[in-house]
C-alpha cells in the first residue's frame, strides 16, 4: 500500500513533466506556425510591392506609340521638305542653263554680225586702189623705195608715205615680196633687246621661223636689222648691221 501512494506521485509528477512538455511543444508549434504566417504576408506584401513597383515602371523595350508615330510624321516632312528642296534646285539650275544657252546664242549671233561687217568693210577697202607706183596684195599696198639708207632712215622714209617697213605675217605675203630683186631692209630689229627680234607692228619675229637664211640669226651684237637674203626665187633674210646701206621695202595697210 505504502509503495502504491510513492508510485502515485511520481506518476503524478511525470504526468505533469509531461503536460508541460506538451505545453511546450504546443508553444512551439504556435510560434512556428505564427512566424510562417509572418513570413507568408510579408512574402504576399513584398510581391505585391514588387508588383506595384513594376507596374508602375514603363517597358524601355516597348516605347509607347505615340513617340514612333510622331518620329515617322516628322521623318516625312523631312523627306517632303528635302525633296521640294531639290526640284527648287533642278528648277534654278535649268533656268540658269536656259540663260547661258541663251546668251551664248546671242553672243554668237553678236560675233557673226561683227564677221559680217568685217567681211563688208573689208570688201570695201579691198576695192580702194594703191597710191601711184605702190603694188597691192591683198589689203596691203607695196613700195620698194629707190633710195639707199640705214634701216632707220628707210623707214622713216616708209612713214613719211603712210606706211611702215613691211611686217611678213603669213607664206602668202613672204610669196609676194618675193617678186621684189635685191637686198632690201624688212621691219624687224633686236635693237631694243639682243636677241629679241620684233616686227615693226610689236609682234614677235621667232628664231626659229624657217626663213632664216642660216635658220638662225648670226647673232652679232652688231647685226640688229633684218634685211632680204637669196634670189628671187628663194626669199630668206638674214641679220645685218641697221647702219648698212639698203633701199626698204614699205608696207601699207589697208583696213586700219
Amino acid at each position: 500500500m505504502a509503495e502504491v501512494i510513492h508510485a502515485r506521485p511520481n506518476m503524478a509528477r511525470n504526468t505533469q513533466v509531461d503536460g508541460e512538455e506538451g505545453i511546450e511543444d504546443d508553444y512551439d508549434s504556435i510560434e512556428s506556425l505564427r512566424d510562417q504566417h509572418q513570413d507568408y504576408v510579408g512574402t504576399e506584401e513584398s510581391s505585391n510591392t514588387l508588383g506595384t513597383v513594376r507596374s508602375q515602371q514603363q517597358d524601355p523595350v516597348s516605347p509607347p506609340r505615340w513617340p514612333i508615330r510622331a518620329v515617322v510624321v516628322l521623318l516625312v516632312l523631312l523627306s517632303v521638305a528635302l525633296l521640294a528642296g531639290l526640284l527648287r534646285l533642278a528648277v534654278q539650275h535649268k533656268t540658269v542653263i536656259e540663260k547661258n544657252l541663251s546668251m551664248d546664242r546671242d553672243v554668237e549671233q553678236l560675233l557673226q554680225r561683227l564677221k559680217n561687217v568685217t567681211e563688208q568693210r573689208d570688201s570695201l577697202l579691198c576695192k580702194q586702189d594703191c597710191q601711184s607706183g605702190w603694188d597691192k596684195f591683198g589689203y596691203k599696198c607695196y613700195l620698194l623705195s629707190k633710195v639707199l639708207g640705214s634701216w632707220n632712215k628707210s623707214r622713216k622714209l616708209c612713214v613719211s608715205h603712210g606706211a611702215d617697213l613691211v611686217v611678213v605675217d603669213s607664206k602668202e605675203e613672204l610669196d609676194f615680196i618675193s617678186r621684189y630683186g635685191g637686198y632690201f631692209w624688212l621691219g624687224a630689229t633686236d635693237e631694243a633687246s639682243e636677241g629679241m627680234w620684233r616686227w615693226a607692228d610689236g609682234t614677235v619675229l621667232s628664231v626659229d621661223n624657217p626663213s632664216w637664211r642660216s635658220r638662225k640669226p648670226d647673232g652679232n651684237k652688231d647685226k640688229n636689222c633684218l634685211r632680204r637674203s637669196g634670189d628671187a626665187s628663194n626669199l630668206k633674210w638674214t641679220d645685218e648691221s641697221c647702219e648698212s646701206k639698203r633701199r626698204g621695202l614699205c608696207e601699207h595697210n589697208l583696213i586700219k
